[in-house]
């Protein structure tokens, strides 16, 4: 869908470098619920406001690393969990993107 010559509603979109999103627009920016996939192979599937990663979602990286929790800003903020390829995990509070607060490592 559209709206003023702008993506609204549900869709998809390919971007010219590869990359794609499928989900929720609004005026024209993710919005709501949606999976983007990088042509390397990493995928976010989760919440979305004006285009950044925000709310809830799941990161999948290249190596079997991943990020599950909370987003702000495009950034893991909030309650999360990062497991390395290694295995290892961080459990617990972030703030934009860095270990902040209260939190548990496993190795």
């Amino acid at each position: 869908m559209w709206e003023k010559d702008l993506r609204h509603g549900k869709g998809f979109e390919r971007y010219p470098n590869g990359n794609s999103y499928y989900g929720y627009f609004k005026m024209g920016k993710a919005d709501g619920k949606g999976v983007y996939t990088w042509v390397n192979g990493e995928v976010y599937d989760g919440e979305w406001v004006q285009g950044l990663k925000q709310g809830y979602g799941i990161w999948r990286g290249l190596h079997n690393d991943s990020y599950i929790g909370e987003w702000k800003e495009s950034k893991a903020h909030g309650y999360g969990v990062h497991t390395w390829k290694n295995g290892d995990r961080y459990e617990g509070e972030w703030h934009m993107c860095l270990k902040h607060g209260t939190g548990t490592d496993i190795f």
